[in-house]
């Protein structure tokens, strides 16, 4: 049954409908002219019944095409006409007729039951609800409604003409539907290629449209000899890109080609619109290439939609190169596509795309993104070592009255840091402690790790601290701590780095303010128990004890491995009666460590320590850990290399180690003899003036403990 004629049969004899008007057909003269102007030509095209648009959809396998359709715009199957139920004398109803397709029910020019008026359905409340008047009716299933009442009385060329504006400007297929029925139901105009037309480009509606109709309804207008016009092709073309389908698109195509029919400008777009939404990127792009060889502009939406899905892909090599393309032939891109770009490609740290964005409208002034993506902006700039960047994103937020947090600084540091400008970093964490902002450990972790990859020697650091201090910089504690526990990770491999960080020590209190905290003692010890150096351990223990720090569990720890490595087993049982009288307990790093050491020795201290409840307690979780191969121990003295970066230096690491050449080998060689002689002089000059007879607490001036002492929190 046809979509659109069902209802031009009530009331009208079936002859009116089913005449066709015979037109007479000219001889076609195919001869040698014919074959030079149409190359392709053949005469199998004359024999073929019809187009291929009459053909059935074949049933794809199970998810051939799941991922075809965006889920924005997924096909839902309504509209159709069929015959509309026409109430009898006696209530009953005659001419029910039903038309489906694939399973979906189309009921254009059928009213429910429930919007009948009370003279075609008798005995009907028009008040009562559908679910009242069918209680088995599937809840679900959502009717379209009537015909309004203001559109009854209209004249058919008012219904015609806002039949073509609907369509043109917003494709609806309740309006479109409403139309219709008053138009071939009620008044029993005969459908023509316009009203065909307007229902195929309803269907380009995101809610209610559907492939499958557009495809009936062009198979209706080849059963009724109403010609496939360009029009009507691009129509449907332009609701397959709303829905896609594969198959009818490229049926389409080929028609337009076989009866020589250009593909317009808005055809182009509506096929790689459908391409796009089908995540066909490639072969959207080769379209759009194609048009630009051929002159053809690329609107606005179809461009602003590729970038979006490329986006959503993390394609953004391509964006990027699109954008270029598109600003380079002069045209504009909205404020929400920039945004949306550095949005997502900051979050993705794709530093290309985030700079583009960023120098083409924020460093302009042009937009104004939230605090959120300028955070991410820093991010790329910290990971890629852009410093260019960093600052245009501080200069961004000081402009617009946002102040820079914690972790603001740590990002623009590691940027510094990142393009090997240890001084800028060390800069950054002075004005940021400058300005009341208190520095952490993870302020100087980028710089740990950079010194720690490149091999700082700590002086070099140390004289960096220096000049910023002849610049009136005030240097926060943390800066020089972070030198100190360089020396505490060169002291693994190099035991003369000791002598330096105790050297540097000494001149603490010269460079920083603040007094030393917890922190650098427990690096100091650290450094002298990786090095074995009992005696500078000592010395650094009888400083904390005059100047009254208050020791931690990891100081503890620190002490009582030194005391086990020098084999002073009854010093670290002291020291670890001391841990458990301030209500701590070790690591299990540290349990596993102190079991290592006393495991074979026969001393009392080593037997009460290995035995010991706080260290016994984890030696089933050992043993399970031993029967896992694929566990590795991690003990509080690491076996590795003292270039070895800790676990966040990976995110520092330009490439792989570069081999030195002989010349480097000799003078690094060189280098390690002249700190042996230097360590020996030392040594003499300790024997000769009295070293270890000196008096804790020296190094700091007179004046300064007078004060502390009066203070009431002393």
């Amino acid at each position: 049954m046809d979509i659109l004629t069902s209802g031009i049969q009530m009331g009208r004899p079936a002859s009116l409908v089913s005449q066709k008007v015979d037109m007479p057909r000219q001889a076609l003269i195919v001869d040698g002219l014919w074959y030079c102007l149409c190359p392709s030509f053949s005469l199998n095209t004359i024999k073929r019944p019809g187009i291929p648009l009459i053909r059935g959809k074949r049933a794809p396998k199970p998810r051939q095409f799941s991922a075809l359709t965006h889920p924005l715009s997924t096909s839902r199957k309504y509209f159709s006409s069929t015959r509309i139920r026409k109430a009898g004398e006696h209530g009953s109803t005659v001419g029910d007729e039903v038309h489906e397709v694939g399973g979906s029910q189309f009921i254009i020019d059928q009213k429910a039951p429930w919007e009948l008026d009370e003279s075609q359905n008798p005995g009907h409340d028009v008040d009562a609800s559908p679910t009242e008047s069918n209680p088995g009716a599937e809840s679900t299933r959502k009717r379209p409604p009537g015909v309004p009442k203001t559109l009854e009385h209209k004249s058919t060329s008012h219904l015609e003409q806002k039949l073509q504006e609907l369509t043109t400007t917003t494709p609806r297929i309740l309006n479109t539907s409403q139309i219709l029925r008053i138009l071939v139901r009620d008044r029993h105009i005969r459908p023509e290629i316009r009203h065909y037309r307007a229902l195929i480009r309803a269907n380009s509606d995101a809610e209610r449209g559907s492939p499958e109709v557009v495809r009936q309804l062009l198979a209706e207008m080849e059963a009724n000899s109403l010609t496939l016009d360009s029009g009507t092709l691009h129509t449907a073309l332009q609701a397959l890109a709303v829905h896609p389908d594969y198959i009818l698109r490229q049926e389409i195509v080929r028609t337009l080609r076989d009866r020589w029919l250009p593909l317009s400008p808005d055809g182009w777009h509506y096929v790689v619109a459908g391409l796009v939404r089908e995540h066909q990127f490639e072969l959207a792009l080769d379209h759009i290439a194609h048009m630009e060889r051929k002159d053809v502009p690329v609107e606005g939406w179809l461009h602003s939609m590729l970038i979006y899905y490329l986006c959503e892909f993390e394609e953004f090599d391509e964006v990027v190169r699109l954008m270029r393309s598109r600003l380079g032939q002069g045209y504009d891109m909205t404020t929400d596509l920039w945004l949306y770009v550095l949005d997502v490609a900051s979050a993705a740290v794709h530093h290309e795309a985030t700079r583009f964005v960023w120098n083409q409208m924020v460093e302009l002034r042009y937009m104004y993104p939230p605090y959120g993506v300028c955070g991410n902006v820093l991010t790329v700039a910290s990971r890629t070592g852009d410093t260019e960047l960093a600052a245009s994103v501080a200069r961004f937020l000081t402009e617009t009255d946002v102040p820079l947090g914690l972790e603001d600084y740590e990002k623009i540091t590691e940027t510094y840091v990142m393009s090997g400008d240890l001084y800028a970093g060390f800069e950054v964490l002075c004005e940021m402690h400058k300005v009341g902002i208190a520095l952490e450990s993870s302020s100087t972790a980028a710089i740990l790790t950079y010194m720690i990859q490149s091999r700082t020697n700590p002086r070099d650091a140390w004289s960096i601290l220096k000049q910023l201090k002849s610049l009136k910089y005030e240097i926060p504690l943390r800066c020089a701590l972070v030198v100190i526990e360089m020396c505490e990770h060169e002291a693994i491999n190099d035991p003369f780095v000791v002598d330096e960080g105790v050297a540097l020590y000494k001149e603490l209190y010269a460079l920083c303010s603040e007094k030393a905290d917890v922190s650098v003692y427990n690096s100091l010890i650290g450094m002298c128990r990786r090095a074995k150096n009992t005696d500078a351990g000592m010395f650094i223990v009888k400083e904390m004890a005059t100047l009254g720090v208050v020791p931690n569990a990891t100081t503890f720890e620190h002490l009582i491995i030194m005391c086990l490595d020098a084999g002073n087993f009854e010093s670290a049982y002291m020291y670890f009666q001391d841990l458990l009288a301030r209500d701590a307990s070790p690591s299990e790093d540290a349990r596993a460590e102190i079991r290592d050491l006393c495991t074979g020795s026969s001393d009392q201290y080593a037997v009460q320590l290995k035995y010991h409840p706080q260290i016994r307690d984890a030696l089933v979780r050992r043993q399970v850990d031993d029967l896992d191969p694929t566990h590795e121990r991690a003990g509080l003295i690491k076996k590795v290399p003292s270039d070895a970066p800790p676990e966040y230096a990976n995110r520092f690491r330009p490439g792989g180690r570069r081999s030195f050449t002989k010349e480097e080998r000799r003078a690094e060689s060189k280098e390690k003899r002249k700190q042996k002689r230097r360590r020996l002089a030392i040594a003499r000059a300790r024997e000769e003036d009295g070293w270890e007879d000196y008096e804790p607490g020296g190094l700091i001036p007179e004046d300064q403990i007078k004060a502390d002492a009066k203070s009431p929190s002393c």
